[in-house]
C-alpha cells in the first residue's frame, strides 16, 4: 500500500522526457532524439513505453494521427537509475502545416506497474 502511494509521488517514481534534435521539420522528414527516463527514489518496474503523434486542433480537440512507437521493457529500474532510448519516426507525408488553429506535439507515456502513467509531450512544428 505504501509502495503504491509513493508511485503516485512524481519524485519517487521515473521520468520520461523525448529530447528532439529538432522541433521544426517539413512533411516526409525524420524526427530524432532520445527518450530519457530517469528513475526516483524507489526500485521501479517498468511495462512499456509509447508515443504517439496528435494534432490539436482550434477548441482544443486532440486527434491522434500515428502510433508513433510502443517499447515493451518488463523491467525494473534500481532507484536513481538513468537510461536512454533512441528515438527516430519519420513524419507523413501529407501533414497539414502548422498554424494558429493546428498544432502538433509528440505524446509520450512511460506506463509502470500497476499501469501508472508517467507522461510527456513535446510539440513540433511542421514546415508548409
Amino acid at each position: 500500500m505504501i509502495k503504491k502511494m509513493m508511485s503516485y509521488i512524481k519524485g519517487g517514481s521515473p521520468n520520461v522526457d523525448l529530447i528532439l534534435k529538432k522541433s521544426e521539420m517539413k512533411p516526409g522528414e525524420t524526427v530524432s532524439g532520445a527518450f530519457h527516463v530517469e528513475n526516483g527514489w524507489n526500485r521501479q518496474a517498468i511495462k512499456r513505453l509509447e508515443c504517439d503523434l496528435v494534432k490539436e486542433l482550434q477548441g482544443n480537440k486532440v486527434v491522434t494521427v500515428d502510433s508513433v512507437t510502443t517499447i515493451l521493457m518488463s523491467e525494473t529500474m534500481e532507484a536513481k537509475e538513468k537510461t536512454e532510448y533512441p528515438f527516430s519516426y519519420r513524419l507523413p507525408e501529407d501533414l497539414t502545416p502548422t498554424s494558429e488553429g493546428l498544432t502538433y506535439r509528440l505524446n509520450t507515456r512511460l506506463v509502470l506497474e500497476d499501469d501508472i502513467k508517467r507522461n510527456d509531450h513535446d510539440e513540433i512544428i511542421v514546415l508548409g
